[in-house]
C-alpha cells in the first residue's frame, strides 16, 4: 500500500517521500512511515494463511441436509452439537446462508385477534403429512403425524402413523393425553372426517364412535369454521414446526424409530424458551397439571389402545410396516397389538402375550423361537409325500463317499452297471 501511494504522488509531482504527507494518505503514523522507509515494508507472518473453522468436519453433512432442502439453521445446530460440535450459531448462519434459497413471495393473510385459553381448558389438535424417501422403492412417500399443543402452556405432542385411520386418531389422542397427564376439557380441531359424519353450519352430527370416544374419556370437541384454519393457529404453527425443524434430512429405519426420535425431539423443544410466550412449556405446564381431569381406567383406555391385527397363514402379524410372529400354540385368527415405546407386544383374546419384541432398526421380519413346532418340516414332509426319506447323521468322521467307496463306484461304471 505505502508504494502504491508513493507512485501516486510521484507522477502528481509531489515530494513522495515526504514523512508527513505520507501519514496523511495511508493514515499511518509517522513513526510506522519512518520505519518502512527505513527497513521496507515486511509483510504480516500469517498473511495468506487461511484460518480453518470449526464448522469445517460438519460441512460434508450439512451439504447432505442441504439436499434434502434442510436450511433451518435451529435445527441443523442442534444435530452437529450431537455429533459433537462445539462452536456457535453464527458461523453456521453464515455458511447456510450462501446455500438457501432466495425467499418466495407469499400473500399476506388478513389481520386476526390472538386468542388465549386458561390452564386445562383447551388442547389444538390436526394431522399433517410429511415427504420421505423409501430407498427400497426408490419413491416418495408420505407418513401422517397428529399434533397435539396445549393452549396455555404451549407444551407439544407429536406421534407419527402410517395413515390417519379413526383407530389410529384414538391412539394418539390416549398417547397425547397420557403424554400431558390428564384430559383437557376441549379439543380444537378442523372437519376431519373421522371425527363426524355430518355438519350444517353450527350442527354437526359426529360419529357414532367418536361420540362414545369422547364420552368414555370425558372430553368435548370443538371444530373450527370451514377454509378458517387460522382458528387454530397454535397447531397449524406446530405441524409447520415439524416439517420444517424436525423432519428435514432424518433418517429412520421404521415408524418405531421414527417416533422414538419424535419422542426425544419433543422433549428437547419443551425444554426451550416458546417464541410467543417467552416461557419454558415444561416449566408452564407443571402449573397446568392441577387443571387437567385424570385420565379413566386402563379397562376403558386398553380397548382402543390395543387395535385388532389379522394373523397369517405363516402366523405373522403386521403393524406399524413391520411384521411379528406369535407362538404356534396361538390357533386365533385375530390378535391384539400395541407399541410401547420401541417395544411390541401381542396378546390374545385371554390377555396372555403370545409374542413380545424390541424393535431393532432396520429390521422388518421379526420371528417367535416357538413360531413352528420342532417337528415342522419333518412331519410336512411325511405327510405329503407317499415316497420314504433318509436321515442324515451328524458327527460322521468321513464323508459318505470316501476313497473306498469312489473306487467302487468307478468300478461299478467301468463293469457297465450295478
Amino acid at each position: 500500500m505505502l508504494t502504491q501511494i508513493q507512485q501516486k504522488l510521484k507522477e502528481e509531482g509531489k515530494a513522495y517521500n515526504n514523512i508527513s504527507l505520507l501519514s496523511r494518505e495511508t493514515g499511518f503514523s509517522r513513526d510506522t512511515i519512518r520505519k518502512y522507509l527505513r527497513e521496507g515494508v515486511v509483510p504480516h507472518k500469517s498473511k495468506g494463511i487461511t484460518k480453518g473453522s470449526k464448522l469445517d468436519p460438519y460441512k460434508d453433512y450439512l451439504n447432505e441436509q442441504f439436499e434434502c432442502k434442510n436450511f433451518n439453521c435451529e435445527s441443523l445446530y442442534d444435530r452437529i452439537k450431537d455429533l459433537g460440535y462445539d462452536g456457535g450459531l453464527t458461523i453456521l448462519r453464515d455458511y447456510v446462508r450462501s446455500y438457501r434459497p432466495p425467499p418466495q413471495a407469499i400473500s399476506i393473510p388478513e389481520r386476526t385477534m390472538r386468542f388465549e385459553t386458561t390452564f386445562g381448558e383447551q388442547a389444538q389438535m390436526d394431522w399433517g403429512f410429511a415427504r420421505y424417501f423409501d430407498e427400497r422403492t426408490k419413491r416418495m412417500k408420505l407418513v401422517g403425524c397428529l399434533v397435539v399443543v396445549s393452549g396455555a402452556s404451549r407444551k407439544r405432542f407429536i406421534e407419527f402413523f402410517s395413515n390417519c385411520r379413526q383407530e389410529n386418531l384414538f391412539i394418539g389422542i390416549i398417547h397425547a393425553f397420557q403424554y400431558f397427564g390428564g384430559i383437557f376439557e376441549t379439543i380444537l380441531t378442523d372437519g376431519m372426517k373421522s371425527i363426524f359424519d355430518k355438519r350444517r353450519g353450527k350442527i354437526i352430527i359426529y360419529n357414532s364412535h367418536y361420540e362414545r370416544f369422547m364420552a368414555e374419556l370425558g372430553f368435548s370437541t370443538r371444530l373450527c369454521k370451514i377454509k378458517t384454519p387460522q382458528t387454530k393457529g397454535k397447531s397449524e404453527r406446530l405441524v409447520d414446526y415439524v416439517k420444517n425443524n424436525f423432519f428435514p434430512g432424518r433418517t429412520f429405519q421404521n415408524l418405531v424409530d421414527l417416533n422414538v426420535q419424535a419422542s426425544k425431539w419433543s422433549e428437547r423443544v419443551n425444554s426451550k424458551v416458546h417464541g410467543t410466550t417467552g416461557l419454558i412449556p415444561n416449566e408452564e405446564h407443571i402449573k397446568e397439571l392441577k387443571h387437567l381431569r385424570p385420565l379413566p381406567p386402563d379397562e376403558i383406555l386398553n380397548q382402543y389402545l390395543w387395535p385388532y391385527r389379522k394373523v397369517s397363514l405363516d402366523g405373522m402379524v403386521s403393524y406399524e410396516g413391520c411384521s411379528f410372529g406369535i407362538i404356534y400354540s396361538c390357533k386365533e385368527k385375530r390378535v391384539r397389538i400395541r407399541r410401547f415405546g420401541s417395544q411390541i407386544r401381542i396378546i390374545d383374546s385371554f390377555g396372555e402375550t403370545i409374542g413380545q419384541y424390541e424393535a431393532v432398526a432396520g429390521r422388518k421380519m421379526y420371528f417367535h423361537p416357538e413360531q413352528w413346532p420342532n417337528d415342522y418340516y419333518r412331519n410336512n414332509w411325511l405327510g405329503k409325500r407317499r415316497n420314504g426319506y433318509a436321515i442324515q447323521k451328524r458327527g460322521a468322521t468321513e464323508f459318505y463317499f470316501g476313497t473306498p467307496q469312489l473306487q467302487a463306484y468307478d468300478d461299478v461304471l467301468k463293469g457297465g452297471g450295478f
